[in-house]
Formats: structure tokens, sequence, C-alpha cells
């Protein structure tokens, strides 16, 4: 059972891995990103970021979409990160596993505006939100647990 989404352009570091895992309470990280999971520099990072007492998994989004539907996962606490907004909106449209998603760093680029400290969203990305919101039953913004969630339908009009 997925317990939280994450979309974080950094996918696992100190951040995640300390504060957000312990407000979480996670069995399993599954990290679900195509080049993490081909680029085996990227999986011993991943790995050396990993928090003890956690299990680490790093697939690509179709193989984290199969995970996430086998029935094995239902009793598994999971904790699922994503880079991107795109790669969340596969696995929330292809598993009826996920009802949270948070929306962290998500850095600056070219065509993105800042909507809350950390997260520059483009036009491209809020559609994407706004097509999640009727999917889950929570999606929000804010980077660290311990920050008060930003209102996201404000955001998304």
């Amino acid at each position: 059972m997925v317990e939280l989404l994450r979309v974080d352009d950094r996918l696992l570091h100190g951040q995640v891995a300390t504060t957000w895992t312990n407000a979480v309470g996670p069995e399993a990280i599954l990290i679900a990103n195509d080049e993490a999971a081909t680029n085996e520099m990227s999986k011993l990072a991943l790995k050396m970021a990993k928090p003890a007492g956690v299990k680490l998994a790093i697939k690509t989004i179709e193989d984290a979409i199969a995970l996430l539907n086998n029935p094995k996962a239902k009793g598994i606490k999971i904790f699922v990160i994503t880079r991107t907004i795109e790669d969340a909106e596969k696995l929330v449209a292809h598993t009826n596993q996920i009802d949270k998603v948070n929306v962290g760093g998500v850095k600056k680029k070219e065509g993105g505006k800042m909507v809350a400290a950390g997260i520059y969203l483009t036009e491209e990305e809020i559609a994407i939100l706004r097509r999640m919101r009727k999917k889950v039953a929570e999606l929000e913004l804010r980077m660290v647990p311990s920050e008060s969630k930003h209102n996201i339908d404000k955001i998304l009009g």
C-alpha cells in the first residue's frame, strides 16, 4: 500500500531520507525513474542515501507500475518517489494504490513559475496536477513535513 508518492527532482537525498521517511514511516522506498533504474552510478548514489531499516527498490516507471499492482505490495507500507510530475501521473493513472501525492522539490526551468518555495511549475505541469487532483484523495505542495500544506486548489485555479 502506498503511503505517499512524492515528486522530487533530486529523488532520494538527505531531506527525504530523514524527515520524509520519518514522517511517512514506510517499510520500503520505491524510486520510480527510468534513468535511475538504468544507470549504475545513479543506483549506487541512491543506495548510499537509503535510510537504515528501510528496503529500497529502484525501478523503471513500467516496472514500478507492475510492482505496485502486485497483490503482495498491498501489505507493505511503500513510499514512492518520482523525479517528475509526468512520471507521478503515469503511476497514478496505472495503479489504484496511490491516494496521497506530495509535490516537493521541482527545480526552476524555462517556462516555470514559482508556486511555492522550491517548487517551480510550467503550465503543462499545472495541467497534469489538475488531472491528478481528480484521481487522488490528497494532493499537496510542500518541501518538508513540518511546513504547512499549500492550498493546491488555489494554485491550480
